[in-house]
């Protein structure tokens, strides 16, 4: 079967209507394939959250952000650590995406290798002795300071070297590292002379501290002073009664420093995850507890590692437009087709808006070219002196004529048109006249 003939062929590939879209075109997805490169990969479908020790509070802490987060659709997969300096090393190593790290665990270093979401709960730190041990600020004797690894371990020694107390100095002094109820229970042995606990009030052994009449929980005079030094620390009052009402314990209110325990997530992770774990943690975090009023967390404050931006415009402005009214996997899809979006309907504005004049400049141009190749030949009649010249002139503007006639234009400009063929016709009719006359 034979094609459509050449001068149709070509005048579909001369049509300036076609042209200009096809311009258009490539300019948008030129245009869509780079905002399209530079888009956030799609929200993933399993998260890796570092936790803490088996039945610790971090670890009943993720198990709630994991029912949280799979209302959203995403699978929350919480990895049990030996705590916050185990969490910090496996963000580090890429091996999970977000932690549960207690303030005062990072170096600088670390700091400048990942983000803060939030802090999510207080960590209170409290100094134990027996009731016969008379000390000062604790120095001296046998000091229970954590597990050994652990976060609690790490800041502990950091407390007590603040104040000179370190392993044998002054001397006497024996670090012994162990934590919760194993160092509750050789406090009451008599096997430790204090401790220090770095711990949530949830625990079922911190009640111990405060009833058993062999133990006694001191007042933390300097605890003013620690927070001034330690940004991270925050000075607390545990009122009396607060451990127990009936029996009033304690009998009067105790003044203790607290850290806090954040959320911090690798910076190469999906930053859709951190409005997600804000708003997972408010909702697990509404109520309150007994040393944090409602709605006192998730904060802003009291972290270590520099809040991510998407956590900053949270607490400043709440969520985006799509995650206060989709759910999460929706949001996070419509804010990728918002970013490539954007920036296209902006780019296809002006070239729509140009585009009219361009197609009917276009279109004009078609008709007005002609008008040149007319005026030149109508200056060669003009200088023309023989038969032959006329001759030669005859046979241009006959190839003149059938090209005009193959062009084609809009209706619209259907009187332009018209006009140029008119031009023409005189000027056949002038050189039929010279013709005759030579």
């Amino acid at each position: 079967m034979s094609g459509p003939p050449i001068h149709i062929r070509n005048r579909w590939l001369r049509d300036p209507v076609l042209r200009i879209w096809i311009a258009v075109v490539v300019v948008v997805l030129v245009a869509a394939s780079v905002a399209w490169s530079l888009l956030p990969p799609p929200l993933p479908q399993v998260v890796r959250l570092g936790t803490g020790q088996a039945g610790g509070y971090y670890e009943r802490f993720g198990e709630g952000l994991r029912k949280e987060v799979a209302e959203h659709g995403v699978e929350l997969e919480t990895v049990t650590t030996a705590g916050s300096m185990d969490n910090i090393h496996l963000l580090l190593d890429g091996k999970i995406d977000i932690a549960l790290v207690q303030s005062g665990n990072l170096s600088d270093a670390q700091s400048a290798q990942l983000l803060s979401i939030a802090s999510v709960f207080y960590e209170p730190v409290l100094v134990v002795e027996r009731s016969e041990w008379d000390s000062y600020h604790i120095a001296g004797g046998r000091i229970a300071i954590g597990a050994p690894g652990s976060g609690g371990n790490a800041l502990v020694r950091r407390l007590l070297e603040d104040q000179g107390i370190r392993d044998g100095e002054p001397p006497g002094t024996q670090f012994v590292e162990i934590a919760g109820e194993a160092a509750v229970n050789a406090l009451q042995s008599g096997e430790l002379d204090s401790a220090v606990f770095v711990t949530s009030f949830d625990a079922p052994w911190v009640r111990t501290l405060f009833t058993d009449s062999d133990l006694r929980v001191t007042d933390f005079a300097l605890a003013e002073a620690f927070s001034r030094h330690d940004r991270f620390l925050r000075r607390l009052i545990i009122p009396a009664g607060l451990v127990d009402l009936r029996y009033e314990l304690p009998p009067k209110d105790l003044q203790i420093v607290a850290t806090t325990a954040s959320l911090v997530i690798r910076p190469d992770a999906h930053k859709a995850l951190i409005p997600l774990f804000i708003e997972s943690s408010r909702q697990q975090l509404s109520q309150g507890g007994l040393l944090a009023a409602p709605g006192e967390f998730p904060s802003a404050h009291g972290v270590e590692a520099p809040l991510a931006d998407e956590a900053l415009q949270y607490f400043q402005r709440g969520p985006s437009f799509f995650y206060r009214w989709l759910p999460i996997s929706y949001a996070s899809t419509a804010t990728r087709l918002a970013i490539v979006l954007i920036p296209l309907l902006t780019l296809m504005y002006p070239l729509f808006r140009l585009a009219g004049p361009a197609y009917r400049w276009a279109t004009e141009r078609r008709i007005y070219r002609w008008y040149r190749v007319l005026g030149r030949i109508e200056r060669r009649m003009d200088a023309a002196d023989s038969a032959a010249s006329l001759d030669s002139i005859q046979e241009e503007l006959d190839r003149v004529d059938e090209q005009i006639r193959h062009v084609h234009v809009p209706n619209k400009y259907g009187s332009n048109l018209f006009s140029l063929r008119m031009h023409q016709k005189l000027l056949q009719d002038r050189l039929a006249s010279l013709r005759r006359n030579a």
